[in-house]
């Protein structure tokens, strides 16, 4: 019986959590892309879509270009399409090199079709959070208040 309560309470306390030990990494980008006629091009039934399987992600590190293939992760290479009300969008996961006051990001959505994302990362102890983003130069998104999401006619 005293083995049982032992086994127990070294159970219990293993599962104790502890709030420091969490790091929140809050950076991802959802955008929506359409022509100038309106239609989605990320909508896999648009026959001038652009094709995920083309779509690269690139991070610019120490003032190299990185193409993004992290196979430990749930998404490898740095992105993907879903979904949301009717319309498809991409989650972009951007450069956080916290060596980078803002991270450059480039996606190259094809063999001729590159844009450039940059973000202001604030850096905490225990957090990473996206707080700016530029695409090309020109800031699209700002605060905290809303949705990190913008939407690029091409």
């Amino acid at each position: 019986m005293k083995y049982l309560i032992a086994m127990a309470t070294v159970l219990f306390s293993s599962c104790s959590s502890d709030d420091s030990d969490q790091f929140i990494v809050d950076t991802h980008i959802d955008v929506l892309i359409k022509d100038s006629n309106g239609n989605n091009l990320l909508d896999p039934e648009n026959v001038n879509s652009y094709k995920e399987e083309q779509i690269k992600i690139f991070y610019l590190v120490n003032g190299q270009q990185s193409e993004v293939n992290n196979s430990n992760l749930d998404y490898p290479k740095g992105f993907f399409i879903y979904e949301h009300e009717n319309e498809f969008r991409i989650r972009i996961f951007p450069n956080s090199d916290k060596n980078e006051e803002t991270p450059v990001t480039y996606i190259m959505w094809n063999n001729t079709d590159i844009d450039t994302i940059k973000c202001s990362i604030e850096r905490k102890s225990n957090s990473e959070i996206c707080k700016k983003v530029w695409l090309n130069d020109n800031l699209v998104w700002e605060a905290y208040e809303t949705e990190r999401f913008f939407e690029i006619i091409k």
